[in-house]
């Protein structure tokens, strides 16, 4: 017996979609999903086209460039960040969220790191997310005598804590002992100035400069407390840090700031337990963030993108881009989840839901889904016929987009819809535009024969000239190939070429193409090719042959015959006999015997 499961989704509205997995060993399991799209904001939408290119050109890649396409990643964000202004400060918050877990993976999952030393990364995300100190800094160099300043130490040791060091001695000179704290500062070995020597005489180097530092801490006497504090930070000592802490604001902070100044060459190997030791001093202040990024550091890509899912539920984008760059790196576990998809297309499944049902976005939701290849079709088959159709151009784009991927039974059906709302305002050429995409043979037909009754009703066609450019389009149905030879009857008439439009008017009164009850009609548009004479045409001769008039002569005998002709067509129809016997007559004196 088969137990494979099968796997599928119904959307509930426009914002929920139920997701399902069953086979015929089990019960059917499903899930309720829902989101509140939050694409909206300008800022938003700019994430959204800009982080579509990129996403965009990663699916084109060979592989080699996920380094260069994070990095575009970030750069959007921060971009997005500086635009956002004060009145904007949750926006503001929420995408420096996104930058900050963004900028952990990378570095931890994507950055080709010299020697596997992670701390040079880490420190330049620090002064990125906390610009505090050099904001202090400004504030401090403002006033007449900065060391007065309420926050000069703080400021201080922020500075020391960020690895600003020329700034950090640019305040510590002000004060007593500055001279001897900076005498250590200046000669402090940096890892980023060690360009051209090994990382162990960097070690070296370092690990002599910071027993200095120990000796000196032991001997030297200070007159201001602060100033032992800041060596005693030079020194690695812990309870120093801790003393700190607040000044930090978060423990990745003060990790990155303590391994500055007890492990400055700590690789991502080892990084998890720093990182567990500085969580426990601020372990009544751990929030889902804090456990996300904790996760990076542990190198559980899994792990990380199921609490960004619990995180920011609201807003797929993140984690969407995020599972596929990871996925790229081949950092991710392609295992299937329950539902038939791995975590890297449930994410972005996701997100182009979300994406789908906005009116800036529908389109590029579509092409989130096409990336999706165990379940995006099956998806956008269901979601497509959703989306919200304003105008004529939205259908078009949404019917180009369905042809582009093969979505052949959506398509169809987008334009069975176009056509039956063009249909019932009344605008039958839009109706048979539509038709004609759908190939619907039922409703083109009906559609044709529509417009036959209304030219009986008004005497004229109206928006008909597509039909001049129908080709063999036209053989789908014999009512419209009739429609399209009739109008083309018409445009004879109009250019003057009165005998292929005779020719052309008995073949379809011949033929029986039309519906029966337009046959008057034909007849009826054989008058001016008997009556009216003009000396500048052809029409001074005989234009109707006496073969032709016998076909007409004798198709008007069949209607009446059949009964086809109602009580108002009497008068017509003496009218059109007289006509043809008339024609008949001269054609036989024009003829040669």
């Amino acid at each position: 017996m088969d137990s494979t499961p099968s796997h599928g989704a119904a959307w509930i509205n426009e914002n929920k979609l139920m997701l399902y997995s069953s086979s015929q060993n089990e019960e059917i399991d499903f899930k309720v999903e829902n989101w509140e799209t939050g694409l909206n904001s300008s800022i938003n939408k700019y994430i959204v086209f800009e982080g579509h290119s990129v996403f965009s050109e990663v699916q084109l890649s060979s592989g080699n460039d996920v380094q260069s396409h994070s990095h575009a990643y970030r750069s959007l964000l921060r971009a997005a960040i500086q635009e956002l202004g004060p009145e904007n400060d949750d926006d503001k918050k929420l995408v420096a969220l996104y930058e900050l877990v963004w900028s952990f993976c990378e570095v931890l999952f994507i950055e080709h790191l010299p020697g596997g030393c992670v701390l040079p990364y880490l420190m330049e995300l620090m002064k990125w997310h906390f610009p505090q100190p050099i904001e202090i800094l400004d504030d401090v160099l403002s006033g007449q005598d900065p060391q007065d300043h309420p926050k000069f130490w703080d400021c201080i040791i922020s500075l020391v804590f960020q690895g600003h060091i020329n700034e950090a001695m640019s305040l510590l000179k002000l004060t007593p002992d500055g001279g001897e704290i900076n005498s250590f500062l200046e000669k402090m070995p940096l890892l980023q100035n060690f360009s051209g020597h090994s990382l162990s005489e960097f070690k070296i180097s370092w690990s002599m400069w910071q027993e200095n530092c120990k000796q000196s801490s032991e001997s030297m006497n200070f007159v201001l407390d602060q100033s032992a504090d800041v060596l005693n930070i030079l020194c690695g000592n812990l309870e120093t840090f801790i003393k700190y802490k607040d000044l930090a604001q978060t423990w990745y902070h003060l990790m990155t700031s303590y391994l500055l100044y007890t492990m400055p060459t700590v690789t991502v190997v080892t990084l998890h337990h720093h990182a567990k030791d500085m969580m426990g001093i601020y372990k009544d202040f751990i929030s889902p963030l804090d456990e996300i990024l904790f996760s990076a550091m542990e190198f559980d890509a899994h792990a990380v993108l199921t609490q960004c899912i619990a995180q920011f539920s609201n807003n797929w984008w993140l984690v969407a881009h995020l599972a596929d760059i990871l996925h790229h790196a081949k950092q991710l576990d392609e295992t299937e989840l329950q539902y038939g998809c791995s975590l890297r297309e449930y994410t972005l499944l996701h997100y182009a839901s979300e994406l789908i049902f906005c009116q800036d976005f529908w389109s590029i939701g579509i092409d989130y889904f096409m990336e999706c290849k165990k379940l995006g079709r099956s998806y956008l088959e269901v979601a497509i016929p959703r989306i919200p159709i304003e105008n004529q151009n939205k259908a078009l784009r949404i019917w180009t987009a369905c042809e582009k991927h093969n979505l052949i039974n959506v398509a169809s059906n987008i334009c069975k819809i176009m056509s039956s709302m063009a249909h019932q305002s009344d605008n039958l050429g839009l109706a048979l535009i539509w038709s004609l995409q759908a190939k619907d043979l039922v409703s083109v037909t009906n559609i044709s024969e529509r417009i036959l009754d209304n030219y009986i009703e008004t005497g004229g066609f109206s928006n008909l000239d597509f039909l001049d450019q129908l080709g063999n389009n036209k053989l789908l149905s014999n009512r419209l190939m009739f429609l399209g030879k009739y109008r083309e009857f018409h445009n004879m008439l109009k250019n003057h070429k009165f005998s292929a439009a005779a020719d052309l008017l008995v073949s379809l009164v011949e033929s029986n193409l039309g519906p029966p009850r337009f046959q008057i009609t034909l007849l009826l548009d054989s008058l001016p090719l008997i009556n009216d004479s003009d000396e500048n045409s052809d029409k001074s001769k005989v234009v109707i042959s006496s073969n032709q008039t016998h076909i007409l002569l004798k198709a008007l005998e069949d209607m009446q015959i059949k009964k086809l002709l109602k009580e108002s067509d009497i008068q017509k129809v003496e009218t059109i006999r007289l006509a043809l016997v008339t024609n008949l007559a001269s054609s036989y004196l024009d003829e040669p015997w």
